[in-house]
């Protein structure tokens, strides 16, 4: 892949984006030149504000922002954070958990001393492997002074700034915000204290002119009299595309090189020209180009904040939980994540005594931003492999030792290099060079304080629970002395954490109340009008191959309107049936729901109740191996459609639902007349394709999906219901007529004697005069493994059917071999007491990452008798 320019966005989006197999870096602060704003103008200042409630109440917050309250001397804190990283395939399908930390810490601050972080808890999980990562550098820290106090887990918003800067997240409340927000009073609110003062709270709801992901929408209530913020629910005002960053940086760092070639002479024009040329090469040359095809679509959104504040000592506003939600995509997979945060206090302004922080000369370190350095707990050695394994008293020892006497002679040769190198440019002002020497001399501060470190840790062992680890500035705001447990196996079972990891977390976050909170991120709620030049889009998510059209090329356009709706049009074309396909939509979104209006001529599945047969994965199976498990139909016609949380008693489910009219006709039976690789070779052609009836069909569907249990090796349960019903008039003699289909489909798996066991049942039954497009298939890798789709034949096709799939797995790290058994009927619904023997095969298969990938070799019991080999995307197991 080649070079990707440093994006300017958060670290949390920068793990999004990464977790989706891309490179982002965040820019040195201490690089930053001035912010960089639109100029306020009478204008932009007179429209900013829908009413003058809003004007005072933004200035009130704006105050209080900048005021530090020197009356907040010291606290004494608990702290927990939690990151949960997911892996999807289908937007409603099994989601299943990738990576999770947790971190607990008693934090203690004094102003005239600094952060005291104690870690009391820790552990780390990735199902498919394992984990132990040391977050205690990364606690979140209640207070600090200049701390800024709208939260977003980033270092862009950490520190409060005075200004807006554009290249970074702006924020709503900065000088010069009114250049890209709208503000409007909202509701009011009264809190009641014990002493009998009543707090008045005040709603500032914020927009954001128009469409961008650094900017916010949302919901802000503040304390009326202090304009401190205590609680708000808030969101990005657009989603991050990859791919449109990159390029625009590139644009930028062009213009920026071409504004300092106007003045600059020399060789420093030289050199800005030598960089110009790159860049451009960079930009817009094959390997990024061939990255782009490859690794599209790549994108990420924040779906939903939530921050929440308490009061202290009747005048702080302290935080007490910060929650975080947003999604990224990467080719085929959705990755959701959630990160949270919350505090308990066990002293504001107490006695609460705060150490004195070490100075960096006792630790052997000299520059004063020196990174945390975990001295204790050696497991590994100076050259990053994991150690021998032997946890013995002596062992361990041993190892330390070994660190020490490394670690002191890898400083002594660095200091040598160096300062061979300082000697032989003593008559050079070689920038190079000097640059060279710090970079050595610092490296060999590090492995010294390294040693030093694990010394100290033995010293404080040897009387104490706790050492202390190391101290790092953070921000340019403050210094955080780290210190650890002498035991770390205790952290993992600490009571400062949940029972267990994979625990939902509602005694630590209060869902109910965020509930409450979201509600006010609606749909009316939304980003300015302010349409965007259409992108154009085409890549391997946008490639197909099938029986039918042979290969599908198609391409995108769309275009962020605002006020939350987004047009797009997609136009494909097969190259074997020479048939033109376009969809044209609308739709409107609050970062969590979706509704939209869709005019279409596409080519249809029939078979959709399992799998994606127009999917990237089955698409290179039918290329490379002859065998496409799809059954097609034209349609054209409009749809209303959606996808939200399921409500009320269904809440923790997704849902989608479509109210359509539609034409649909055959497609042909014939497959096309291209060639694949596998006929190539083997000479294996395709089945042929149904015969769809041709009529027009009015109704609606729906689908419900929802995952129990986030833990592999314990009980889950996945479960999805699917139902969907039309008025039609076809086109044989059955005339105006109509039908109802549903199917209910679930699958659990348990841990038993070291092993998974799963199990899958499904059914499904129809009303009415089913068309031959809308009926049960079975046979296939999503259905029965062994037996081959075809489009007749007795157990196969019909208005009804059942399923059931059993599989018995070993996991071994992140793959999971399996043995399998699957058995399924379909057929007329008046047969079922005469459907005769049903499908069935078997086999061994290979699970990677839970199901994301799957290898499976399958035998036909009956009635083929035949062996297939498939490798597919997004399994059951």
């Amino acid at each position: 892949m080649p070079h990707l320019p440093a994006l300017r966005f958060s670290s949390l989006f920068a793990l999004v984006v990464v977790a989706a197999s891309a490179a982002a870096q965040q820019p040195d602060s201490s690089d930053r030149k001035a912010p960089r704003r639109i100029v306020m103008t009478p204008e932009l200042e007179r429209t900013a504000f829908r009413d003058e409630g809003a004007r005072t109440l933004l200035a009130r917050a704006r105050v209080s922002r900048l005021a530090q309250d020197s009356a907040l001397r010291s606290y004494d804190a608990h702290s927990y954070m939690r990151m949960s990283v997911g892996l999807g395939v289908r937007k409603l399908g099994p989601e299943r958990l990738l990576f999770r930390a947790e971190h607990a810490a008693r934090v203690r601050w004094a102003r005239d001393v600094g952060v005291w972080v104690e870690t009391t808890g820790r552990r780390a999980v990735v199902p498919m492997g394992g984990a132990d990562i040391d977050m205690s550098p990364a606690t979140p820290v209640p207070y600090f002074p200049g701390r800024e106090a709208l939260w977003f887990p980033s270092d862009d918003l950490r520190k409060v700034t005075a200004e807006v800067d554009e290249r970074d997240l702006v924020h709503p409340l900065a000088g010069g915000s009114e250049a890209y927000y709208h503000y409007e009073s909202g509701d009011s609110a009264t809190i009641r204290l014990p002493d009998g003062r009543a707090i008045h709270l005040r709603e500032l709801r914020i927009t954001a002119r128009r469409p961008d992901w650094r900017t916010f929408v949302g919901s802000f209530w503040f304390d009326s009299d202090q304009g401190s913020l205590v609680r708000a629910a808030y969101r990005m005002a657009g989603e991050i595309d990859l791919w449109n960053e990159v390029k625009e940086e590139a644009r930028t760092e062009l213009r920026e090189l071409e504004e300092r070639l106007r003045t600059d002479t020399g060789a420093a024009a030289v050199e800005i020209r030598k960089q110009i040329e790159e860049k451009k090469t960079e930009a817009g040359g094959f390997g990024m180009l061939l990255a782009q095809g490859l690794m599209s679509p790549m994108r990420a959104k924040v779906s939903a904040i939530t921050v929440e504040y308490g009061l202290f000592e009747g005048r702080f506003w302290l935080p007490k939980t910060n929650v975080f939600e947003g999604e990224g995509t990467a080719l085929f997979a959705r990755i959701p994540m959630r990160y949270e945060e919350s505090y308990r206090y066990n002293s504001v302004n107490g006695d609460a005594t705060v150490p004195r922080m070490p100075a960096l000369g006792e630790l052997g370190m000299t520059a004063d931003d020196t990174l945390f350095v975990a001295g204790g707990n050696v497991t590994i050695g100076g050259d990053g492999r994991r150690g021998s394994g032997d946890t013995s008293a002596a062992a361990v020892l041993a190892r330390e030792d070994s660190v020490i006497r490394r670690s002191r002679a890898r400083a002594d040769s660095l200091l040598h290099l160096a300062d061979s190198i300082q000697a032989a440019s003593v008559d050079s002002s070689a920038k190079r060079d000097s640059v060279r020497v710090r970079s050595l001399r610092d490296r060999a501060a590090y492995a010294r304080a390294r040693a030093r470190l694990i010394e100290r840790r033995r010293e404080q062992c040897a009387t104490d629970s706790t050492y202390f680890a190391g101290s790092r500035m953070v921000l340019d705001a403050y210094r955080m002395a780290i210190m650890l447990p002498c035991d770390p196996s205790k952290l993992a079972t600490s009571p400062d954490l949940p029972a267990s990891i994979f625990s939902g977390g509602e005694q630590l976050f209060s869902t109910a109340d965020r509930d409450q909170l979201l509600e006010g991120l609606d749909f009316a709620l939304q980003p300015g009008w302010g349409p965007e030049r259409p992108r154009f889009h085409t890549g391997l998510d946008l490639l197909r191959y099938n029986r039918i059209e042979g290969l599908s090329i198609g391409a995108s356009l769309t275009s962020v309107l605002g006020l939350g709706y987004t047009a797009q049009a997609v136009g494909r074309f097969g190259v074997a049936d020479q048939v033109p396909n376009a969809e044209l939509s609308l739709t409107r979104s609050n970062g969590r729901s979706l509704v939209g209006v869709r005019a279409f001529h596409r080519f249809s599945v029939a078979n959709d109740d399992w799998g994606e047969p127009l999917s990237f994965g089955a698409s290179a199976s039918s290329l490379l191996v002859g065998r496409d498990e799809g059954f097609y139909y034209r349609s054209w016609g409009g749809e209303f459609f959606g996808e939200r949380a399921a409500p009320g008693p269904l809440s923790g489910a997704q849902m989608a639902w479509r109210v359509f009219g539609e034409r649909q006709y055959s497609a042909g039976v014939r497959p096309n007349s291209h060639v694949s690789f596998a006929q190539l070779v083997a000479g294996r052609h395709f089945v042929d394709n149904i015969a769809a009836v041709q009529l027009v069909a009015v109704g609606a569907g729906a689908e419900l999906a929802r995952s129990f249990g986030a833990n592999p090796r314990a009980l889950r349960f996945d479960v999805r219901v699917r139902g969907e019903g039309a008025v039609t008039d076809r086109s044989d003699s059955l005339g105006t007529t109509g039908y109802g289909r549903l199917v209910l489909d679930g699958t659990v798996t348990r841990p038993l004697a070291g092993l998974a066991w799963s199990m899958t049942g499904a059914a499904g039954s129809s009303l009415g005069d089913l068309p031959p497009q809308r009926a049960f298939f079975l046979g296939g890798v999503q259905t029965v493994r062994g037996q081959f789709a075809r489009p007749a034949g007795p157990g196969r096709v019909g208005d009804t059917f059942w399923l059931g799939r059993a599989e018995v797995a070993r996991g071994v790290m992140a793959l999971r071999p399996a043995l399998f058994y699957d058995v399924g009927w379909a057929g007329a619904r008046d047969s079922l007491h005469v459907m005769g023997r049903p499908l069935s095969g078997a086999g061994v298969g290979a699970s990677v990452l839970d199901g994301l990938f799957r290898l499976d070799v399958s035998r036909g019991i009956f009635p083929e008798r035949r062996w297939r080999t498939d490798l597919y995307i997004g399994a059951r197991f």
